[in-house]
């Protein structure tokens, strides 16, 4: 098994400010600003001594509670911080970004540190894509062909010309060219459509936030798929991304999961609340519907003292499936970076290495 950090920026949030989306730019304080993002140097170096494999960035925007908007930044000041931790974009938002920027952005990063980048692809959630403006209808369509626009921008050897629904480029020619060994690739999502282009396209899958029997229904599918496609994936093709409770007792942690259900839920701004009443949100889990955590709390997957959380780890790799498990170890951007700091060193010293075999 291998254990990535998830890095969110980490800014510490003054008591007064509100707990919604989008939040007021006019409540940035340009100086606690700079040292949560420059403190992502020390994060990385800290989890990097401690052994995980991986530190993971995502997109988000208009929040300092996942303080980077712009992961390929991120990317790079960690990989000038720190030695040989790998650094996976799980990922840039492909339906509102520039593809070719996107397959430049990962070629020059892998250039800048080769073997060390994985390349996640993300369709993203609603409030996301208000974030540009994206015409919500319009993601799942923008999200395949932006994937098969990088795909052969990374692969073709020669300039070619794309005229697609959504994108139109007279001439693509990347420089830097895709290194000759990646970078490693993965889908990021739940849905049939997500599992289907990922084995089709011989990539990885990443799943995440919910419960296991859910997530397993999603790699299942995408297992299925990768067979009709002729070829059967590892244990490194699938990711699940979760939230975990970790204290030095399973009593500790239990404490801490009831303060942390006992807070309000998550209020939304009166334009995201009207978009998700006109949209479908519910969450496409191998072509099923069900509820979507939209504007509600994210579940936490991993909740205990060290035995329990390897336990839950060792059925979460016979039930999902997953061979890299991408953890926060606190709800991200709410709880204080100190007390992060204290689960991630605990994680290290009796979680890690009981883990590796599993």
């Amino acid at each position: 098994m291998k254990i990535s950090y998830f890095e969110t920026g980490r800014y510490a949030l003054p008591p007064d400010l509100p707990r919604e989306w989008p939040v007021r730019s006019g409540s940035c304080d340009p100086d606690t600003v700079s040292h949560a993002l420059r403190g992502m140097a020390e994060r990385g170096r800290f989890v990097e001594a401690l052994g995980f494999d991986w530190i993971s960035l995502s997109e988000h925007h208009y929040s300092p509670r996942i303080l980077t908007p712009s992961p390929a930044v991120s990317a790079a000041w960690l990989i000038g911080q720190t030695d040989t931790i790998k650094i996976a974009l799980l990922g840039p938002i492909v339906p509102t970004s520039n593809p070719i920027r996107v397959a430049e952005e990962f070629t020059m990063l892998e250039a800048l540190a080769p073997g060390r980048i994985v390349a996640g692809l993300l369709r993203g959630t609603t409030n996301e894509y208000l974030s540009y403006d994206l015409n919500a209808d319009e993601a799942r369509g923008r999200t395949d062909e932006g994937m098969e626009l990088i795909l052969k921008a990374w692969t073709e050897p020669e300039a070619f010309g794309w005229q697609g629904r959504y994108f139109q480029f007279r001439t693509v020619s990347i420089w830097p060219c895709r290194q000759p060994n990646g970078p490693q690739s993965y889908v990021l999502g739940t849905s049939a459509e997500a599992g289907s282009f990922a084995a089709r396209h011989r990539m990885g899958m990443g799943v995440s936030y919910g419960p296991f029997e859910v997530m397993a229904r999603a790699t299942a599918h995408y297992r299925k798929e990768c067979e009709a496609y002729g070829w059967r994936p590892g244990p490194d093709d699938i990711i699940f991304r979760a939230n975990m409770i970790l204290g030095e007792t399973d009593e500790q942690a239990d404490a801490m999961l009831a303060r942390r259900d006992a807070r309000p839920p998550f209020p939304i701004g009166g334009r995201l609340r009207d978009a998700l009443i006109a949209a479908d949100t519910s969450r496409n889990i191998a072509g099923q519907r069900q509820q979507a955590n939209v504007g509600g709390v994210l579940p936490i997957s991993f909740c205990g003292g060290p035995d329990r959380v390897v336990e839950q780890i060792r059925r979460c790799r016979e039930v999902v499936g997953t061979g890299v498990l991408d953890i926060s170890l606190t709800d991200p951007g709410t709880d204080s970076l100190d007390a992060m700091m204290d689960a991630l060193a605990l994680f290290g010293r009796a979680v890690l290495p009981r883990v590796r075999d599993i």
